[in-house]
């Protein structure tokens, strides 16, 4: 903005859309958001409570609530999720010809009692 004025946002939503693959990208994140408002769907399906999980995941209650109306949690937190409630978390990045399923990082292992707290 070298002139100062702010510009409506649908002019910048149009310049935005303009790039090659935005629609895509944005769609993606969409997609990734919508998907994390349904964490507590999907711990209701498996019969979970917000405070039964909270103990699997050594936090609190407030803490699971808290992720399951987050729109967009960090890839270590939705995975340790998932595996609270008995499941596992895949990625795979779909073409029109394959899928390539990404393997997810290994984390440091760190005894959870050595784990300082704040």
């Amino acid at each position: 903005m070298a002139s100062g004025k702010a510009r409506p946002f649908k002019e910048l939503a149009d310049e935005v859309l303009k790039e090659p693959g935005a629609r895509e990208e944005i769609d993606a994140r969409k997609a990734g958001i919508r998907a994390a408002t349904k964490l507590g769907e999907l711990r209701k399906r498996r019969n979970m409570t917000q405070k039964a999980l909270a103990e699997v995941l050594q936090t609190t209650q407030a803490n699971v609530s808290r992720i399951e109306r987050g729109g967009n949690p960090y890839l270590e937190t939705l995975e340790d999720f998932v595996e609270g409630i008995g499941g596992r978390l895949e990625i795979n990045v779909v073409f029109e010809d394959e899928v390539v399923p990404l393997k997810l990082p290994e984390a440091v292992a760190v005894p959870r009692e050595a784990t300082p707290t704040r």
